[in-house]
């Protein structure tokens, strides 16, 4: 009889330590492609607007991250209309390219917005 609580404490050790191994894996998992899709996001601000708008740091800080949902909002309506005397600008925002891209492209945006805490680093 001992010998069955003993092996049924092991056993409810073992789930535990299963359970945490796998939360602990979504977490880094959830962590990883969040910043993965962050470097995405930075890759594409840097090649198509950074030449205007400047590296990340500035480009992010531009407007709050509340702002830059608003400017992304309904396929970046108030992004190509600011840019509309842009063709350079508009012949981006306007392709099947950046509709791909946009959603990186504003989490970047957001991460580093000025109400944010992130610092970019926007070297290339």
């Amino acid at each position: 009889m001992m010998h069955l609580k003993g092996l049924k404490k092991d056993m409810e050790k073992s789930m535990l330590n299963r359970v945490v191994y796998i939360l602990t894996c979504i977490v880094l998992f959830s962590t990883v492609s969040f910043a993965l899709q962050n470097v995405a996001g930075q890759k594409y601000y840097l090649k198509q607007c950074s030449s205007c708008h400047g590296k990340g740091n500035r480009g992010g800080g531009l407007a709050a991250s509340y702002e830059w949902k608003e400017y992304f909002a309904n396929g970046a309506k108030n992004i190509i209309e600011f840019h509309h005397d842009e063709p350079k600008a508009l012949l981006y925002l306007e392709s099947k390219k950046f509709q791909k891209q946009q959603k990186k492209i504003l989490n970047f945006l957001i991460e580093f917005a000025s109400d944010s805490q992130g610092i970019p680093s926007c070297n290339n």
